[in-house]
């Protein structure tokens, strides 16, 4: 079967795998071990079944109990599929996002250094997670599948070796993905009176942001297994993480 990045789910806009990336020592990272994505609330029956005939057997949501409460994830109760809702953070609201801030830089930046450096607990958490499935894929999604969701996935490409650029084009890549739901989000904020401008900058994908990102935990920790030895996540999770991401 030819394996495809994006899964092409109606409902959804942005499950991704992050399968087919070039490793450092040869050979690439297996098709169907980890997934990225968007909220899966209107997939309906029809897609929670395709994404577990193409292999998914766990789903880690990484957005807050209000959130999930509002678009309820399907595979919360799907038989043969793993399911755990671990936010990485506690107040995602658009108001609590705009008040980053990242020394004039993107106001994205300063949300990403935030999620390593504060929520270093969560992450060691959701990953120690990922590290308990041997079989099928891992499906981890937020929202619109590109903050949280984005810095997982930068995290899980370094564990595996992917080239830096690499990284940094799976994150770009979300913008070609999620243009109707930026709309869909720009158009709620508007109704609400919200800062449109604001909010437009904090739903964009920006390549140097993650580039950036990636810099901040070579300064500050030396590599991303170092930041995850910092973090505390165990020897075995890390390893059992690298064989899924480099074996087939």
């Amino acid at each position: 079967m030819q394996m495809t990045r994006h899964i092409d789910v109606a409902g959804s806009h942005n499950i991704r795998d992050l399968g087919g990336y070039v490793l450092a020592g040869g050979g690439q990272v297996p098709w169907r071990r980890f997934l990225r994505s968007d909220s899966l609330h209107r997939i309906g029956p029809e897609g929670a079944e395709r994404l577990h005939d193409e292999g998914l057997r766990a789903v880690i949501d990484l957005r807050t109990p209000q959130e999930l409460e509002t678009a309820p994830n399907p595979f919360a109760t799907f038989p043969g599929v793993h399911f755990a809702n671990l936010p990485m953070f506690d107040d995602l609201s658009p108001e609590a996002l705009s008040r980053q801030e990242a020394d004039g830089a993107h106001p994205l930046l300063s949300f990403y250094r935030t999620a390593l450096e504060q929520r270093s607990d969560a992450i060691r958490s959701i990953l120690s997670e990922m590290a308990q499935v041997k079989e099928g894929a891992v499906l981890f999604n937020c929202t619109a599948g590109k903050d949280r969701t984005g810095v997982l996935a930068a995290i899980l490409l370094g564990i595996a070796g992917v080239e830096r650029k690499e990284i940094v084009a799976d994150y770009a890549m979300t913008a070609q993905m999620i243009p109707d739901l930026v709309e869909e989000f720009l158009a709620i904020s508007r109704a609400r009176g919200g800062n449109v401008e604001s909010y437009a900058r904090l739903l964009e994908s920006p390549a140097p942001t993650m580039a950036a990102t990636l810099d901040h935990i070579t300064e500050q920790h030396g590599s991303v297994e170092a930041y995850l030895t910092t973090i505390g996540l165990p020897r075995s999770d890390m390893i059992a993480l690298r064989v899924r991401l480099t074996q087939a």
